[in-house]
């Protein structure tokens, strides 16, 4: 006897011959076997390809923002050294403040107070790769130092500041005006090293030159005393000022402090000052000429600082203190440029 059999008719369009098939069970289970199997694999394909495809997406947006914070990083590490820059500049310009007032000078250990390890990273931080990570670990514990130092900083500049107005005739000192109006000059040449306008080899420039006309006014750009006063083969006509303190108390008294600061004015046509003469700030003290070593009309204006705590003295950038600069070199670029000094 033969076991039980499925029969599938199919009947054709059109009066086509019809077809008879029969199947046992065991054959339409493996068929329909097979066909899960097959439906099966492709949806898991489906499902793959469409996976893949978020994947791609996931992994261009992560690129992009890795670019981003790759940039930003440098950006910070750039604006963090340019602070470190600027903190330098402010430890400086301390130590000279607390020299002029006889002030004892912040020690290294004072100035990192409080300064440890750096904080302990998120923990987004930390998930990220070693190079990275150390990268963002290093930034991060720059930034807290600098913020340390510029709050004590902030503290030493409050003192300074309240020692100064203690001191009310101590700012009368301070070389912090231009000794050339600004109407009638421009800076033909800044103080460091520059091509000699003689030789054309690289020489240490001083000072500022102020170009202007002959007979220009030159001032005085503090309060003093007339240190000298004479002629110089390279300056020309040079006056020098000692930019000490005079104070006379109630009883008439006079006292005397030894300043800091010291200033010349070189290449003067004229020297209207004679040396041991008190000058006030804004005070003529000669004419802009062209004496000595020199190829036009322009006085070279010079700043000396003098650091008594370590016994020597030498010049500073006059830029540093002058708080009226006149116009610089792309300003005048268009009026046809100005002429250039040895000294």
């Amino acid at each position: 006897m033969h076991g039980k059999r499925f029969t599938f008719i199919l009947i054709p369009p059109n009066d086509g011959q019809v077809q008879e098939y029969r199947v046992t069970p065991r054959v339409l289970a493996v068929a329909g076997a097979i066909a899960f199997v097959f439906v099966c694999a492709f949806g898991y394909y489906l499902a793959g390809f469409y996976s893949r495809a978020d994947h791609q997406e996931d992994l261009a947006q992560l690129r992009a923002e890795n670019g981003e914070l790759l940039r930003g990083i440098e950006h910070t590490r750039e604006a963090v050294s340019q602070l470190e820059k600027t903190m330098v500049v402010l430890r400086e310009d301390d130590e000279k403040l607390r020299n002029y007032h006889q002030m004892e000078p912040l020690s290294a250990d004072e100035r990192l107070a409080g300064t440890g390890g750096p904080d302990e990273p998120s923990q987004r931080v930390s998930s990220l790769p070693g190079r990275r990570r150390a990268a963002l670990e290093d930034l991060n514990g720059n930034i807290l130092r600098l913020q340390r130092e510029a709050k004590i900083q902030e503290e030493s500049f409050s003192l300074l500041e309240n020692k100064f107005r203690e001191s009310e005739e101590g700012w009368k000192h301070f070389p912090t005006i231009a000794p050339v109006s600004s109407d009638h000059s421009w800076v033909s040449s800044r103080f460091g090293y520059r091509s000699d306008p003689f030789t054309g080899r690289s020489a240490f420039h001083s000072g500022l030159d102020f170009a202007g006309r002959r007979g220009t006014p030159v001032y005085a750009t503090a309060d003093g005393t007339v240190n000298d006063a004479y002629r110089d083969t390279g300056l020309g006509n040079v006056v020098v000022i000692d930019h000490d303190i005079v104070v006379t108390d109630e009883n008439g008294k006079t006292y005397k402090k030894e300043g800091i600061y010291q200033t010349e004015y070189g290449h003067l046509e004229k020297m209207l000052v004679s040396p041991g003469q008190r000058v006030t700030r804004g005070q003529q003290i000669g004419n802009m000429g062209n004496t000595g070593r020199s190829t036009g009309p322009h006085l070279h204006y010079a700043v000396l600082y003098k650091d008594r705590r370590m016994g020597r003295k030498g010049y500073v950038d006059p830029e540093n203190f002058i708080l009226d600069l006149p116009g610089s070199l792309e300003k005048v670029a268009g009026i046809g440029g100005a002429d250039e000094s040895a000294e």
